[in-house]
């Protein structure tokens, strides 16, 4: 059985056969991370008995992923799901989870939003409470009576 690391996380235990369809697929490469018993630390998959009569590519190759990497996901894969989630139901309103996943400035945005219609929702009712009053004070000044 064979492990292998994705990203910062380690996989497995897999058989040889999901191995090679993993590196058919292109989830892993050459350059992948692998171990099994008996290694005494883990290598990349082309310096294994595994990765023996694989292609290898030219000196100076760069592979670029098929879809496009956000960081910000990348990022939120690190981090506890769980917590991401509970932030969102509890606090989503202040942009938290956005802040813990690494979009801080998506973050900052939600949190001015809300924090300005917080305020505008608090002041209102202040503004509303005070109008009578000034109009009775006006018209009484200009001779109505109250």
């Amino acid at each position: 059985m064979w492990y292998y690391q994705q990203g910062n996380n380690r996989m497995g235990p897999v058989d040889e056969a999901t191995i090679r369809n993993l590196m058919a697929s292109g989830t892993i490469s050459i350059d992948t991370l692998v171990w099994t018993n008996g290694m005494a630390s883990w290598v990349p998959l082309q310096q294994t008995a595994l990765g023996s009569g694989l292609p290898v590519p030219p000196v100076g190759s760069n592979p670029q992923p098929s879809t496009p990497v956000n960081p910000a996901l990348s990022n939120l894969k690190r981090k506890n799901r769980t917590v991401y989630i509970l932030l969102a139901l509890f606090i989503g309103n202040l942009g938290v989870h956005n802040f813990y996943a690494g979009r801080n400035t998506i973050a900052i945005i939600q949190l001015v939003i809300n924090l300005c219609s917080l305020c505008t929702i608090l002041l209102l009712p202040l503004f509303f409470n005070n109008t009578p009053r000034t109009v009775c004070v006006a018209r009484c000044r200009n001779g109505y009576s109250h």
